[in-house]
C-alpha cells in the first residue's frame, strides 16, 4: 500500500460534486413535499388574510348561501340599516391562533361543523340594552365574545345557560370562565345592565334590542322570511309550541298626532306639493340649533339639512303588517282651512295622504274629534270607512264609540281600544256623541273582552298635559289597571312631544308617541319624536325599536340617526325622562 499524498484537485472535485448532490437530494425533497401539500389541501386562495386576523367563516350558514365544501368563504354583509354596525373589530383585538388550537382550523374551513339544521332548529340571538343604538355584530364577534369573556365596549358576555354547550359544540370552541351562565330572566337583568347576551329566540324581550347578525336582522320590516336564512341555529329539545317561526312574525309601526289642516294643508294644497309630500320625507340631519320660532318668536329650534333617501318614512309605514297613528280631526265635507287657532278639520280628499302611507288604522279619541259636532264625527266614520281605513274610539254615543276595532297582522288578531282622557264635554256619554272616556269602569272589561277574542291588545289613550314627557300619577294608574286587564302594549297620544316609557309587569307603556303630521315648528320638542317599530311573534311582543325623526315643513318627518347627534340626544331624554318608571 502506498503512502503517498492524493492529488490535491481530484480532492477539491470530490467535495463539489458531494455538495451538489446533497443540494440536488434537497431541492427534490422539497418540491415532493410542496406537491403533496397542493395534492391534499386543493387550490390556495390567492390573496390569504392577514395573520392577525384569521377567517372566520359565517356560523352555521344556511343550505342557500353555504360555501362549497372545502372553501371558507365569509358571508358578504348586507348594506347596514340607519344606525352602527361593527363590522371588524380592530386587529389588537382580534384572538392569536395559538391560544386556541381550533383557531387555525376554524380559519381554513377543514374543521367546520358538518351539521346542517333542521328547518326547527333554534335561532340564537344577540342582544343589547334596550337603549342600544348598535345596529349589529358579525359571526366573528360573537365567537371571539364567546371565547375571551367579552367584546369591546361589552365587558361581559351573558349565554342562556340550556344553549352554552350546544352552542359550544357547533361553533367547535370552549367557552371562556368569564363568559356567564344563567336562566333568560337572568340574562335580562345583566343585559339591561350594558352585557352582551346571548338567547334562543324564544326568550327575547322588549327590554332588550335584538342585534342583526352578519347584516340579517331577525326583527322589524328588514327581517328575514325563512328562519334558515338565520347565520346562527343549533338543535334543542323543545316542544311544537316551543319551536320558533319566523312566517309568525309581524310589525307594528305607530305614530302620534297627525291632522291635515293648518300647515300641513298650506304646503300640500296651497303650495301644491301634493297628497304624498307628508309621507315623502327621508333622513336628515340637526346642524344646531338657533333662535327663534316663527310663531312666538322665542323657542330654540334646530337647524338641519335633509341627506336624501326620500321615501323612507313612507316605506316604515307601508311595509309594516299593522300602521297606526292618531287622528286629531274630524273630516267633513264642511271642512275649512284653519290658517291659525285651535279648531280642526279635514277635508275628505286629504284622506289620501294616510291612505297612500298605508295607515290601516286611525284613533278617533281625540280633544279635537267634536271640533265640527256629533255630525262631524259621523262624516268622518263615513269618510275613513269609505277610504278604507279602519277607525275606533268615537261615535254617536257611547255604544258606538266602545265598538272594538279587530284587524288582522300576518296570523294574528290585534284589538285596538282607543280612549279620551282630557275635556269631558267631549266624551260619548248614553245619548251624547263623543270619544269613549278613558275610565276604568269602561276600559277594563272591554281589555278583557278583546283579551278573549284577539292575540293582541293594544290600548291607545289620548290624556296627560301638552308638552311634558313624564307622566301624571293617575295616568300610571289606569296604565297598571289596563295592563293587569289583558293590555298587551299601551300607546298614548296628546302631548305633542315624545313621552317616557313603563314597563308594567310586562305590558310596556309609550306614554306619548309626540307628532307625526303635524305643524307645531316653533320648538325642538315639539319637532322632533319617534316612530315605533315594533315586532311580535304570534301574539306576544318581543322587540320595540325608536326611530327619531324631525318634521320638516311644518308637514313631514325625516329620520335622524339613532346612533349619533340630534337622534341620540332625544333618544337619551325619553331615557331620562322614564328612568323613575322604566329599570331597563
Amino acid at each position: 500500500m502506498s503512502n503517498a499524498p492524493s492529488d490535491p484537485r481530484r480532492a477539491e472535485l470530490g467535495s463539489k460534486a458531494l455538495v451538489v448532490a446533497l443540494v440536488a437530494i434537497f431541492l427534490f425533497g422539497m418540491l415532493g413535499f410542496a406537491l403533496a401539500v397542493i395534492d391534499a389541501q386543493g387550490e390556495q386562495p390567492a390573496e390569504p388574510p392577514p395573520p392577525s386576523l384569521p377567517a372566520i367563516p359565517a356560523i352555521l350558514p344556511s343550505a342557500a348561501s353555504s360555501a362549497p365544501a372545502g372553501r371558507s368563504e365569509p358571508r358578504a354583509a348586507a348594506a347596514p340599516r340607519f344606525g352602527l354596525v361593527l363590522a371588524e373589530l380592530e386587529p389588537s383585538l382580534a384572538p392569536d391562533p395559538s391560544a386556541d388550537p381550533s383557531a387555525e382550523a376554524m380559519a381554513d374551513g377543514t374543521n367546520l361543523p358538518t351539521l346542517s339544521p333542521p328547518a326547527s332548529a333554534m335561532p340564537i340571538v344577540p342582544v343589547a340594552r334596550f337603549w342600544s343604538t348598535q345596529q349589529g355584530i358579525t359571526s366573528r364577534d360573537v365567537r371571539l365574545a364567546l371565547r375571551t369573556g367579552s367584546l369591546g365596549a361589552y365587558e361581559r358576555v351573558m349565554v342562556e345557560d340550556s344553549i352554552a354547550d350546544e352552542l359550544a359544540r357547533v361553533l367547535g370552541i370552549e367557552i371562556h370562565p368569564d363568559v356567564r351562565r344563567g336562566d333568560p330572566a337572568r340574562v335580562a337583568t345583566l343585559v339591561s345592565r350594558g352585557a352582551l347576551g346571548l338567547l334562543s329566540a324564544t326568550h327575547v324581550s322588549p327590554s332588550m334590542r335584538l342585534l342583526d347578525l352578519d347584516g340579517v336582522s331577525l326583527v322589524g320590516n328588514d327581517r328575514i322570511r325563512d328562519v334558515a336564512d338565520w347565520p346562527l341555529r343549533v338543535v334543542l329539545e323543545q316542544s311544537e309550541d316551543e319551536r320558533w317561526q319566523q312566517e309568525r312574525t309581524w310589525v307594528l309601526v305607530a305614530g302620534g298626532d297627525s291632522f291635515t289642516d293648518r300647515g300641513v294643508y298650506q304646503k300640500v294644497v296651497r303650495q301644491g306639493k301634493g297628497v304624498d309630500y307628508p309621507f315623502d320625507g327621508g333622513t336628515a340631519r340637526v346642524t344646531g340649533h338657533g333662535c327663534c320660532d316663527p310663531v312666538f318668536n322665542a323657542n330654540i329650534v334646530p337647524r338641519y339639512v335633509l341627506t336624501g333617501n326620500k321615501g323612507m318614512v313612507r316605506r316604515l309605514f307601508k311595509n309594516a303588517e299593522l300602521a297606526v297613528a292618531n287622528h286629531e280631526q274630524p273630516v267633513t265635507e264642511q271642512a275649512v282651512h284653519h290658517t291659525s287657532g285651535l279648531r280642526f278639520s279635514g277635508k275628505p280628499e286629504l284622506t289620501r295622504i294616510f291612505t297612500r302611507a298605508g295607515i290601516d288604522y286611525l284613533s278617533l279619541a281625540n280633544n279635537h274629534i267634536k271640533d265640527y259636532g256629533a255630525d262631524g264625527i259621523q262624516d268622518t266614520r263615513r269618510i275613513l270607512r269609505r277610504h278604507g281605513i279602519a277607525f275606533g274610539g268615537a261615535g254617536k254615543d257611547l255604544e258606538q264609540a266602545r265598538r272594538i276595532s279587530y284587524l288582522a297582522a300576518g296570523d294574528s288578531s290585534v284589538a285596538i281600544i282607543p280612549c279620551l282622557g282630557i275635556v269631558r264635554p267631549y266624551w260619548a256619554g248614553t245619548n251624547q256623541s263623543g270619544a269613549t272616556p278613558c275610565l276604568d269602569r269602561y276600559l277594563v272589561p272591554d281589555i278583557k273582552k278583546a283579551a278573549r277574542e284577539a292575540d293582541v291588545v293594544i290600548v291607545f289613550p289620548h290624556w296627560g298635559v301638552e308638552y311634558t314627557r313624564q307622566p301624571l300619577p293617575s295616568m300610571r294608574k289606569h296604565a297598571a289597571r289596563w295592563a293587569k286587564a289583558g293590555a298587551d302594549l299601551i300607546l298614548g297620544a296628546h302631548s305633542h312631544v315624545a313621552g317616557a316609557i313603563e314597563d308594567i309587569d310586562g305590558t310596556p307603556v309609550l306614554y306619548s308617541l309626540g307628532n307625526l303630521i303635524f305643524d307645531q315648528h316653533w320648538s325642538t320638542h315639539t319637532m322632533e319624536s319617534a316612530l315605533l317599530e315594533a315586532t311580535f311573534h304570534g301574539d306576544r311582543l318581543i322587540e320595540m325599536r325608536l326611530r327619531p325623526y324631525i318634521i320638516h315643513d311644518t308637514s313631514q318627518p325625516n329620520l335622524l340617526d339613532p346612533a349619533s347627534g340630534e337622534g341620540r340626544r332625544l333618544l337619551l331624554e325619553v331615557k331620562r325622562a322614564s328612568a323613575d318608571w322604566l329599570d331597563w
